[in-house]
């Protein structure tokens, strides 16, 4: 079984290998034309083999590596991987991979007997992993100098094969109360995970590669492998009647760190890999003027080839990025070819320059603050706002965002039912509802003062009692209202800064 899913594996990896590149062919004096990429054309090598070497910490489980009062307690983990790069960012491997965890926990019931305990975990894994070269994908298409760093990143999933065990390794002193070492203590084998199709793990993490030479890079890198279940580190399946060690934590998956340090040898006959290889394919324009055979088209001739061009069409003369899409350096939709202000973000009607900002004055905004949340419902007798006033809240975020340097009350009222304490205590409550909305989504926290003002202060004056109104004008009652920060609320002490 494990033969055939390992030749599947591979044979998948063959499979989408080929990819049609164009290459450009003829003389200098004839157009451009393309055909399908082979390896007899290639100029570079898209296979490595690499092996790792580093260490594990067991954690988020209930023996964990660290943190258990033993210090840290990494084991080994060893990897052998084949890769094929797919394009110049994109790759595909299929990685084996065996070590050893050990962990500790420093007291906890287990059947029935509180102890110290350690365990050790064998296990061996196959896994699909995907990688993405960022440094090739976010890489300028007019850079063509040499670069021998490049940052990955990588995610992927497999099946896993582990024998887990554990033995107290420490236990009370009852005349001395402490704890003492057990030299010797019995191993017990509590989990045996045979490699099937029910035992998945998954893994992601990121390395940072360096080229060494043309057949050797090293890459440092760092993963984060899951699990799924809570019997890896040795705690075993809960036992009904009694109290054992995979009870400490409920449904908690067991995950490890490793941290490796590879060689990569690159496998063919040509002098660069893929992975290092120039993204810029398009036609180059020799000494004597004439323009170049490239090695695949590319019809916008911004320098990125046709198959790896996101944006293809793109005027002629503009700056592209890696994946030939027009650089916009400030994200404001307006190339930086024709943004007159290419660092500081603005509309594309004022030629991607922001717009002169008019000083408003602080009462202004503070009314159409009001304004804006006139009408907010709450749920009835809470603090709980209804979705139908989040558009209106929204509103009143923007505004606050477009004036960070005004600070403002927010006055919570309500109408005149019920005494004055649960009214006032209501009122701040509401008020603060509305704080913390608009502080989650990005207000600071000390642009707003929540204050709650009860019945003290009714629109309609006139609705006390209730009944004395129609339920329009007790509706109004029950508001919440934006002050200028610093004016005199009545009820308030205030101290200027």
């Amino acid at each position: 079984m494990i033969r055939t899913c390992l030749l599947s594996l591979i044979g998948f990896s063959f499979l989408i290998s080929p990819i049609a590149f164009g290459q450009a062919s003829g003389d200098s004096g004839s157009s451009q034309q393309t055909q399908k990429f082979n390896s007899e054309a290639k100029e570079f090598n898209d296979w490595y083999i690499s092996v790792f070497a580093g260490g594990n910490l067991l954690q988020s489980s209930d023996l964990n590596s660290f943190g258990q009062g033993e210090g840290i307690t990494p084991g080994y983990d060893l990897q052998l991987q084949l890769t094929k790069e797919i394009t110049h960012a994109v790759g595909i491997s299929l990685m084996g991979q065996i070590g050893k965890t050990h962990q500790y926990v420093k007291s906890a019931y287990h059947y029935g007997f509180k102890s110290g305990w350690e365990g050790k975990t064998d296990y061996w894994g196959l896994s699909l992993l995907g990688d993405v070269n960022l440094s090739q994908l976010f890489r300028r298409a007019d850079n063509h100098s040499p670069f021998r760093w490049a940052l990955h990143v990588y995610a992927g999933a497999g099946f896993i094969d582990y024998t887990a065990k554990i033995r107290s390794n420490k236990t009370i002193d009852q005349a001395s109360k402490y704890w003492m070492p057990i030299a010797d203590g019995e191993w017990n084998k509590t989990a045996d995970v045979k490699f099937s199709d029910k035992s998945v793990y998954s893994q992601i993490g990121t390395g940072l590669k360096y080229k060494i030479s043309r057949r050797f890079d090293v890459e440092l890198r760092a993963m984060y492998v899951i699990i799924g279940d809570e019997t890896f580190d040795g705690s075993g399946r809960p036992d009904p009647g009694y109290e054992v060690l995979a009870d400490k934590w409920d449904s908690r998956s067991d995950n490890f760190l490793t941290l490796s340090l590879g060689l990569q040898f690159k496998i063919g006959k040509h002098d660069e890999s893929l992975q290092w290889h120039p993204i810029t394919y398009g036609s180059a324009v020799t000494g004597a003027g004439q323009v170049a055979a490239g090695p695949c088209a590319d019809e916008d001739n911004d320098g990125v080839c046709d198959i790896y061009d996101k944006c293809p069409g793109t005027p002629e003369g503009y700056i592209v990025d890696g994946s030939g899409c027009p650089l916009d350096t400030d994200k404001d939709g307006v190339p930086d070819t024709i943004d007159e202000c290419p660092t500081i973000p603005g509309p594309p009607t004022n030629n991607g320059c922001p717009i002169p900002v008019v000083e408003v004055s602080i009462g202004s905004i503070s009314t159409t603050l009001t304004e804006a949340i006139s009408g907010i419902e709450f749920d009835y007798d809470k603090d709980v706002i209804r979705l139908v006033s989040y558009p209106k809240l929204d509103n009143a975020f923007v505004i606050l965002q477009a004036h960070p340097t005004y600070k403002f009350y927010v006055e919570g009222h309500t109408d005149a039912a019920g005494s004055v304490q649960y009214n006032q205590n209501l009122s701040e409550r509401r008020a603060a509802a509305v704080v913390r909305y608009l502080v989650n989504k990005g207000i600071p926290a000390n642009q707003l003062v929540p204050v709650g003002k009860g019945k003290t202060d009714l629109k309609w004056q006139e609705c006390d009692p209730t009944t004395n109104c129609p339920p329009w004008k007790n509706l109004e009652n029950r508001r919440v209202i934006f002050k200028p920060y610093g004016d005199a609320i009545q009820g308030l002490d205030y101290n200027k800064q």
